[in-house]
């Protein structure tokens, strides 16, 4: 699905600059940043926004809902501070700026624009795809957030926060355009190929399938606020990932700390995140061998070789997510045989992806007769580590059922949003006021 390539060294060097040392550039990031592409193609587009998609999905956007979700515990400096919800708006400033809007977001629209103006609208799809990935992550994060005047730099600087339900419908259309354009011979000589494309290497099939299991993904969300969300998403499975397919990145783990995975770069300058808790709890006492290569076997306290080496992987959307995704569509519609096969299938499909032996199932497999949502869920839990969808699982279900840990500010609650970041509130009178970060975005109903 994907294989790094000479782009990443130079792509990788800019975007941890740009993270680093962050501007205000008002959502469109490329006033007078000379680091930025004067006239931009598509082609050298696409490499970046996708390499800088993964490098903030495994940064701030995984530590954060890990943190939460009690799969890490925080345990110095920030990341103590996170750990008890004491966070501020100054804490996902970064993530905002630097990541999603002043670089990622951004940075697709201008792919988007440049690619549809000269006519590759294959180019064109895959940036919807990406930023529909992108977006619906941020709008979960915090609820309402800017779309329609966004990305516009200096021509409107205030740009409104679009209601999160109006961004999930625009969401859906991002993802329609793009398998309509994926579906068709575009007349370009100009496709993605293995030198721009660093999750397909130009497989539109694949893009096809990602596009249609993220509007699976997004239609789950609101299955407790739109009663024909849980049909939609079934109808868009039947064209998703196959078994062993996903979308993913992943580094090249060289000696130079800006081609390393961003989970062992964080690890190696920090050391203030450790690897014990709940999640560490619940695999060790239940024998499940995936705690082998999540934690270090030898130091319970460390990440393991999966997502701890320099070259591991960020993802996305996989195969085994997907199947875990239709098991809790089926029990909803209390179809509990369908339910079970598709939750053994997700967790057979997930032990082959990170332990290559599929032997644990047994001991973990449902039938129609005792399968609940909670086993989807928590098994889920375990099998997205490090994944920022557990947050929205919890959010949603409930499960697992975690309990705050001593000393957080929240009085016993757990975290349901963030708060809007601290230039955003200086910056754009529009910006919605902070108020709690027990605040429930428009599908956390309860």
């Amino acid at each position: 699905m994907l294989r790094i390539n000479k782009y990443i060294f130079p792509l990788l060097f800019l975007l941890v600059i740009s993270q680093g040392c962050r501007k205000d550039w008002f959502y469109n990031g490329i006033n007078d940043d000379p680091s930025q592409l004067k006239n931009p193609t598509a082609s050298s587009l696409l490499p970046g926004v996708i390499l800088q998609s993964a490098y903030t999905w495994g940064g701030d956007a995984s530590r954060f809902p890990a943190i939460f979700m009690q799969q890490v515990t925080g345990d110095a400096n920030q990341s103590a501070s996170a750990n008890i919800y004491n966070i501020t708006p100054d804490d996902v400033d970064n993530m905002w700026y630097a990541g999603f809007y002043g670089s990622i977001m951004t940075n697709i629209d201008t792919l988007i624009a440049v690619a549809t103006s000269a006519g590759q609208l294959h180019y064109a799809a895959v940036g919807k795809v990406l930023l529909a990935n992108d977006l619906a992550q941020v709008t979960d994060f915090w609820g309402d957030v800017p779309f329609t005047d966004a990305f516009q730099g200096l021509g409107n600087t205030q740009p409104r926060y679009d209601n999160q339900q109006a961004i999930y419908a625009r969401l859906h259309t991002l993802l329609d355009e793009a398998i309509t354009e994926l579906g068709k011979d575009d007349g370009s000589e100009f496709q993605p190929n293995s030198n721009d494309d660093l999750l397909f290497e130009g497989d539109l099939e694949l893009w096809l399938k990602f596009a249609h299991a993220l509007k699976a993904k997004l239609y789950l969300h609101t299955v407790k606020v739109d009663a024909t969300s849980r049909e939609k998403a079934l109808a868009q499975l039947a064209d998703g990932f196959e078994d062993g397919e996903a979308a993913f990145v992943k580094f090249v783990g060289s000696s130079a700390t800006t081609t390393q995975a961003p989970w062992y770069q964080f690890n190696t300058q920090r050391a203030d995140i450790i690897f014990s808790g709940y999640l560490n709890d619940l695999m060790s006492d239940a024998g499940d061998p995936r705690y082998a290569v999540y934690f270090d076997p030898a130091d319970p306290s460390a990440l393991g070789s999966l997502y701890g080496s320099p070259n591991s992987p960020v993802y996305f959307l996989s195969y085994d997510e997907q199947k875990f995704i239709e098991a809790e569509l089926q029990f909803r519609g209390g179809n509990t045989t369908e339910a079970a096969a598709a939750y053994n299938e997700a967790v057979r499909a997930n032990l082959q992806r990170t332990i290559g032996d599929a032997s644990y199932l047994p001991s973990v497999a449902k039938t129609p007769a005792n399968i609940t949502l909670r086993d989807i869920i928590v098994q889920k839990y375990i099998a997205l580590f490090l994944s920022p969808e557990v947050w929205t699982d919890w959010r949603r279900t409930g499960f697992p059922q975690l309990t705050a840990p001593d000393g957080n500010v929240l009085g016993g609650a757990l975290p349901r949003s963030l708060f809007y970041p601290s230039s955003e509130v200086r910056y754009n009178t529009n910006t919605p006021a902070n108020t709690r970060l027990t605040r429930r975005v428009w599908w956390d109903v309860q």
